[in-house]
């Protein structure tokens, strides 16, 4: 994460998100899929083919591309369909428009109702006998009854979750980074999936993406870093006078 400035002096922290080795895969049908909208089979990050089966490697030596890592489907548009093999890159999005972020949160282990939901806990004195960060009385039903649902200890973290609505503030095109604003679910170097965002206030805002995708050796000729025009430049005069 970095600190970014508005022209207004704002500061906001972004999580910088690097686009590694994404490759199309596979075009799954509406009528394959058993859906409404068709897929398209995404991978990202290479790994060793050597510890996978051969028919686990028939996907990607259809698509004329290395084992990956990690391997999630898009629901996509019929006019918005890429051929399999075809590499995605950062500026697949543009800066403006906002995103959904998903990947698994950090596995805490067996957490007490303290750190897993927050539980004030029992008071230190007035009798009370090492029960001073548990949950107390779990259930008031006659018959013993704990209802399901009940905060109660167990796992924490280690579950996807998604992050909606976060602005992309600037795009490297170079290392292929995006700037996205706040924090985003996982570890340091997980695995994220990023898509357009579905909430119906950011719709306005990502009108105007590459379509289908942005093609690195097409005709339109990007600069090494894209900005959100309200990022403050350091390049510019910090003091004007109207």
């Amino acid at each position: 994460m970095m600190p970014m400035w508005t022209k207004s002096g704002k500061k906001h922290a972004v999580t910088l998100l690097k686009v590694q080795d994404c490759h199309v895969l596979r075009y799954v049908s509406k009528e394959e899929s058993g859906g409404k909208t068709s897929k398209l089979l995404v991978g990202g990050k290479n790994a060793s083919p050597f510890h996978k089966s051969e028919s686990t490697l028939k996907i990607f030596k259809d698509a004329g591309v290395p084992r990956k890592q990690k391997i999630t489907t898009f629901n996509v548009t019929d006019d918005a369909i890429i051929k399999p093999g075809t590499p995605l890159y950062a500026a697949h999005f543009r800066p403006g428009q906002f995103v959904d972020v998903t990947a698994k949160t950090i596995g805490k282990g067996f957490q007490g109702v303290m750190k897993r939901w927050g539980f004030k806990g029992q008071p230190a004195s007035h009798g009370q006998t090492k029960t001073h960060r548990r949950p107390g009385a779990i259930s008031t039903n006659k018959a013993s009854k704990v209802y399901r649902g009940k905060k109660m200890p167990g796992q924490m973290g280690n579950i996807y979750r998604t992050s909606f609505g976060l602005k992309v503030w600037r795009i490297n095109t170079k290392h292929d980074i995006i700037y996205v604003n706040g924090s985003v679910p996982g570890h340091t170097n997980c695995l994220v999936k990023v898509r357009d965002s579905k909430l119906a206030t950011c719709k306005k805002c990502n009108k105007n993406p590459p379509f289908p995708t942005f093609f690195a050796d097409g005709d339109e000729k990007l600069p090494e870093d894209l900005y959100d025009e309200e990022i403050f430049q350091f390049t510019d005069p910090s003091v004007t006078y109207a």
